[in-house]
């Protein structure tokens, strides 16, 4: 969790060197209720793919190559002039190969991967820099307070999601949990995992006022995760001969081929003059580091005014 770490000190250390300008309190008590939706490009931080150097855990090992295309939903409420809570719908494709890295043990390794995701939830906002009106037509030259319409924000949340991650053999895609690539389907010490876990999305956002109702805002949004099997990947490799045994989802081949892309050159010759599967028990990930994805959304957002009950209304 060292990245999450250093990433919630630099959100505290922006936080503290830019100063809170207010607002007027009528303003945000009229319009604390607010609509948004956006996309944007999806990353993942795994075992698999990469840099083409030897593998890190943080951002600078990012396979760019593999992105992929995300967008959420989400709706936000001010409990505060510059403290807010929002709850979003996120969903998005994440991808990783080892085709993409020219890193010769990964590279070799060749395994590959697509994953859903599908993820709820809430955080808190905190408004860095505030939104201030100006004179009537904000025109170059003409003295008075002008109108600041960048807002900037630091958020801090916690969510669950959903991943299925799926390789492609023969141009179908099959789901890998089911299929235990790492033996948890006879193995003891290696359980199957859950496709439900708990995530953590921290960032920051910049919005631009378009008007009193409508803005625009660009995010980036990391999610810290508790897992290590977004991608399939996390400790040793298993025998696939015991592994396509202990499945029946896929014929035995194609389930061998998935725990190892190389199990016909990873054979070995015993002095018996048979063969053995030479890379038991070798590294195939790393399982001290969990998994990492990340957002950078674009969003529209669109304020509500409250009635005099103080709930929502379209009403302008």
């Amino acid at each position: 969790m060292s990245k999450l770490y250093t990433f919630l000190f630099l959100i505290g250390f922006f936080l503290l060197s830019n100063p809170y300008k207010g607002h007027s309190q009528a303003d945000w008590v009229r319009y604390r209720y607010e609509i948004n939706g956006g996309i944007g490009p999806s990353f993942f931080l795994g075992e698999l793919g990469g840099n083409n150097g030897i593998g890190q855990n943080n951002i600078l090992d990012l396979d760019w190559g593999a992105t992929r295309i995300g967008g959420h939903i989400g709706g936000r409420y001010f409990i505060q002039q510059r403290l807010a809570v929002q709850a979003s719908f996120t969903f998005g494709l994440i991808h990783g190969s080892d085709e993409n890295t020219e890193e010769f043990y990964r590279n070799y390794r060749n395994v590959s991967f697509r994953s859903p995701i599908y993820e709820f939830h809430t955080r808190i906002e905190y408004k860095i820099r505030q939104e201030r009106s100006g004179h009537r037509y904000d025109l170059k030259g003409v003295r008075g307070r002008r109108a600041v319409k960048l807002v900037t924000y630091a958020f801090v949340g916690v969510g669950v999601f959903y991943f299925n991650p799926q390789a492609k053999i023969d141009d179908t895609w099959i789901n890998l949990r089911p299929i235990g690539t790492e033996g948890q389907n006879f193995m003891e010490t290696r359980k199957p995992y859950s496709r439900v876990a708990m995530s953590i999305p921290c960032g920051l956002q910049v919005k631009y006022l378009a008007n009193r109702y409508w803005s625009f805002s660009f995010e980036v949004g990391p999610r810290f995760l508790f897992t290590d099997y977004l991608d399939d990947v996390s400790s040793t490799y298993a025998s696939p001969d015991l592994i396509a045994d202990n499945q029946n989802v896929v014929p035995d081949y194609i389930a061998k081929l998935l725990a190892d892309p190389a199990y016909e050159s990873n054979m070995r010759p015993t002095p018996q003059g048979g063969l053995t599967y030479g890379y038991y028990n070798e590294q195939r990930g790393d399982p001290y580091d969990n998994d990492f994805y990340m957002f950078a959304m674009i969003t529209v957002h669109y304020k509500l005014k409250a009635n005099r009950n103080g709930w929502p209304t379209f009403q302008k």
